[in-house]
């Protein structure tokens, strides 16, 4: 089994990796593109949503310079779409190969890194937020924003026609901030208390 890495501008049917290691990259074949590793930024043109890549599948031990495990074709592209898209990665050079022996090693001694449909067995968060000015309580639309959570991961976008923002997920409760800096008067929002997810 070959799995090829991923990077920036790659796509599944719907879904492109947004983001790379601009000091890692591959230029086999040319052009050089940057190497991505997981939780990297993606966007999904079906749901309209940013997203991230998530692991699925044999992997070897290692992580990129960032403290990341390499993004490999085969990963899955976490958004708003159910079941979520799988990345087939062009062949850039970077490839990880696997023999049957070692799979079969890797599936009997750990579970998968990532399991959508069992989901619901572990608790799990979902946190959006609805932007509104604050003088006139009107939604604000078409606005950008940084959705920023303790544990250090950042989320910029735009909100859409309703002045919602994209739906951030965690396997625990954590603090969020929200910060619209270019409009009129910057919006910042605290929770603790994010929704848990429903399916």
């Amino acid at each position: 089994m070959i799995r090829y890495f991923l990077a920036r501008g790659d796509r599944t049917g719907s879904a492109t990796v947004t983001e790379g290691l601009p000091y890692i990259t591959c230029a086999n074949p040319p052009p050089a593109v940057q190497i991505a590793t997981l939780y990297m930024k993606t966007h999904c043109r079906a749901c309209k949503r940013e997203g991230f890549i998530a692991p699925a599948g044999p992997r070897r031990p290692g992580t990129a310079p960032n403290g990341k495990p390499w993004a490999l074709g085969g990963d899955i592209n976490i958004c708003g779409c159910n079941p979520p898209p799988v990345f087939h990665a062009p062949v850039h050079g970077m490839r990880m190969t696997f023999t049957d022996e070692e799979i079969a090693r890797m599936n009997a001694s750990r579970a998968p890194a990532y399991t959508p449909q069992r989901e619901p067995a572990r608790k799990h968060y979902d946190l959006f937020f609805h932007a509104k000015h604050e003088r006139t309580g009107e939604d604000l639309c078409h606005v950008r924003y940084k959705i920023t959570l303790e544990d250090g991961r950042q989320f910029i976008g735009v909100t859409d026609e309703k002045g919602y923002t994209q739906k951030v997920s965690a396997d625990t409760a954590l603090i969020a901030k929200i910060e619209i800096p270019y409009h009129d008067n910057s919006t910042t929002h605290t929770s603790s208390e994010p929704e848990p997810c429903g399916c």
